[in-house]
Parts: structure tokens; C-alpha cells; sequence
């Protein structure tokens, strides 16, 4: 039995879904379209925005509908929040426990800096400490993987702004973004820091050199020589 039918069966109908596209991590003055998945025959579509205004938009449904698109444009720090859907069959309104948790990046003009720590207890074998520099007195500090970070379960939070990245696995490439937010409001992040592509190298490494965002590494080989290669950028 899924989980439509069983909920039916306790008279309570099916929760919706919801989702944006291209992200729920969206820069200040963008756009995005946030969608409501509903059961078929629905008479009314609510989405819900519940920080910290607490407003809704409706929308009624064209013959069978059952996915519904919003367009939030040019969204701000008052766009920021959690966002929910509900809709009403035969006269009963359903519940919902998925939730949108909607980020603006840009709200705080600060650009951190993201860097990789090459002191003796910022890099192992496999374990890598990433630091998020900021100018500014940040509360929370969110390191995010992926070039775009538009998804926030991609996105770790934590009060002080060394990362540790573990494991990572020889030639794995990944690339990390650092942001910086205030308790009073988690979902307004600042201007997003330079992209680092982190990649460790095949061979047993030790850091070298720093210069920028590039980390150097000297490599030794069984045979007892050492070269220099680029492996982070």
C-alpha cells in the first residue's frame, strides 16, 4: 500500500510536494519558480509563505492539474523563508510536512574568502580543513558543495568557520562556496566567496605551498625524488 492510499484510508488526504527551480538557494533580485505537486481533482492550491510575513498565493487548477508553478521574481530578504502547499478536495484542506526553506544570498555585502588550511592540523591524507575568511562578525558560517549551491541539503552550518572536509578520496575533484548569516535570520546569507575546487592527489602528498586559492603540493615517490603539482584551484 502507498503512502496515498494509507493516508486516505485514515480519511486524511495526500500531502503535496514542493520544490523550486533553479534552486532554493537563490542571489538577491533573481528569480524562481516554486512548485505545488497535488493528487488529481483538486479544486484550490495555496502556497504558503510563512516567514515572517505570513502570506499565501492561490491558484486554481485547469481540468486534471497537479503540478502548479509560482513565480517569485526579484527576490529579496523579505522573500527569504519557509514555504509550504496546501490545497483543498472535497471541501477538506490537506496537511503538509514538506517544507521549502528558501535562501537569498547577497543580503550582507561581505565577500568571504575560502581557503584551504596547509598548517599541520589543517591537512592529513584524506581529511582537509577549509577556512571561510570573512570581514565581517558573522554568527553562522555555511560552507556549501557544488558549483551553484543551490541546494541547502548541500550546505553545512556551523558557529565558527573552519570546515573539516573528511573523507576525501584520492582524485576526487570537488568544489566548495562559503557564505556568512546571522542567528536572527538563517535564510539571509552574504555575497558568496570565489569557488574552490578541491582535488587530492593520487599519491601520498603534503602541502607545500599556498598562494591565492592555489595549494601546491610536494609529492614523494617510492623512488625517492619529489615534484611540485597543482592539484586545487
Amino acid at each position: 500500500m502507498d503512502l496515498e492510499a494509507a493516508l486516505l484510508g485514515f480519511g486524511l488526504p495526500p500531502q503535496p510536494s514542493i520544490w523550486a527551480v533553479p534552486g532554493a538557494v537563490i542571489s538577491t533580485d533573481s528569480d524562481v519558480s516554486i512548485f505545488c505537486r497535488t493528487p488529481p481533482g483538486v479544486t484550490r492550491v495555496h502556497l504558503y509563505y510563512d516567514e515572517p510575513y505570513g502570506k499565501w498565493f492561490d491558484h486554481t487548477p485547469e481540468g486534471a492539474q497537479e503540478v502548479f508553478e509560482f513565480c517569485q521574481q526579484d527576490m529579496t530578504h523579505i522573500s527569504a523563508g519557509i514555504y509550504y502547499c496546501e490545497y483543498t478536495k472535497g471541501g477538506q484542506w490537506s496537511q503538509t510536512n514538506d517544507k521549502l526553506q528558501m535562501v537569498v544570498t547577497g543580503v550582507y555585502k561581505e565577500k568571504p574568502s575560502l581557503t584551504v588550511d596547509t598548517g599541520p592540523q589543517g591537512f592529513s591524507e584524506r581529511n582537509v580543513t577549509l577556512l571561510c575568511h570573512t570581514p565581517h562578525s558573522f554568527e553562522i558560517f555555511i560552507l556549501c558543495r557544488g558549483g551553484n549551491a543551490s541546494l541547502p541539503q548541500n550546505c553545512s552550518h556551523q558557529s565558527h568557520s573552519a570546515f573539516l572536509i573528511s573523507p576525501v578520496s584520492p582524485g576526487n575533484r570537488r568544489t566548495y562556496r562559503c557564505f556568512g548569516s546571522y542567528k536572527s535570520n538563517s535564510y539571509l546569507w552574504s555575497l558568496s566567496s570565489d569557488p574552490l575546487e578541491l582535488s587530492i592527489p593520487e599519491s601520498p602528498c603534503v602541502p607545500f605551498e599556498q598562494e591565492l586559492f592555489r595549494i601546491f603540493f610536494r609529492c614523494q615517490f617510492s623512488h625517492g625524488s619529489s615534484s611540485n603539482h597543482f592539484f586545487v584551484s
